[in-house]
């Protein structure tokens, strides 16, 4: 720009005539206002234009003005008032001909940093679900599951227990741990006493939550 000074200016014409008078007058092309000012072209030839249905909100438009003049280093005060004012006869026409604005629908444009960024974001999502789904899971007590003996009675003095936990849980009969295979499988042989024998089974995951199963076999020689 050749002046570095804001001058006034008198605003015979609409803001817009003025805006695009004076930028010719500095020789730039609208894309040399885009690339400063960073207001969108299509903004740009509206309101040069004075095409005021295609402008977005008001106080958006109003921040453009005011953008757009202090890079022509003219008075942004002045220039915004007089838009103001030529904004509000716009609507005040278009609410005596029963024209109702419609929402401006934002577009999204698809682009390889908006492919990428959304695959992320979606690799993101997974693992956090990943993880709250797994801690989910480590806060609850662990499921057992009897498998054997199935029959409540029997007449062999010596059974196996064996049953499925989570695989890394603690597993105790009685209060002597058994072993728990990566699959979550346990087995602990036993000797029967006649009668009833009662044995208590115990699961208890890394983060201390504990489950546990009562099991009753009826011992008896003359099944």
């Amino acid at each position: 720009m050749s002046a570095f000074r804001r001058r006034k200016i008198n605003l015979p014409k609409s803001v817009g005539a003025c805006l695009k008078k004076e930028r010719r007058h500095q020789k730039l092309t609208l894309e040399d206002v885009e690339e400063a000012t960073k207001i969108r072209l299509r903004y740009l030839k509206a309101l040069e234009a004075d095409r005021f249905d295609q402008f977005p909100p008001l106080v958006y438009m109003l921040g453009f003005v005011r953008r757009y003049a202090k890079f022509l280093a003219l008075e942004s005060d002045e220039i915004v008032e007089q838009f103001r004012q030529e904004h509000k006869k716009f609507a005040g026409e278009k609410l005596a001909l029963g024209i109702k604005d419609e929402p401006e629908v934002s577009r999204i444009i698809i682009t390889p940093r908006v492919i990428i960024g959304a695959i992320a974001a979606l690799l993101i999502l997974g693992v956090v679900g990943y993880v709250i789904f797994s801690v989910d899971k480590l806060s609850e007590p662990p499921t057992i599951e009897i498998i054997s003996p199935v029959a409540p009675t029997t007449n062999e003095k010596n059974v196996a227990i064996e049953g499925k936990t989570l695989s890394t849980a603690t597993v105790e009969i009685n209060n002597q741990t058994v072993n728990v295979d990566d699959r979550g499988y346990f087995m602990q042989k036993v000797e029967l006493a006649s009668g009833i024998n009662i044995f208590e089974i115990k699961s208890k995951s890394r983060l201390g939550k504990e489950s546990t199963e009562v099991l009753r076999v009826l011992y008896s020689e003359n099944k």
